[in-house]
């Protein structure tokens, strides 16, 4: 992934990561940063090609409502 097309998809990808968990659990993750996740865990989500929403759902062992 070298084009700039592809860089600001994962970047836009991040971005509603962090949006969600923002969201999601901010009642006990609170000010939660770009800067604060382990993006290079984060990767293999985004490469097998799920959205920010499943790829929170399987990082916090979500199930399905």
């Amino acid at each position: 992934m070298n084009n700039k097309a592809d860089t600001q998809s994962w970047l836009e990808w991040q971005q509603a990561v962090v949006k969600l968990i923002r969201e999601d659990f901010s009642e006990v993750l609170t000010q939660v940063g770009e800067e604060d996740v382990d993006w290079d865990a984060w990767r293999p989500l985004y490469d097998q090609g799920l959205s920010p929403r499943d790829a929170v759902a399987d990082a916090f062992l979500l199930l399905p409502a």
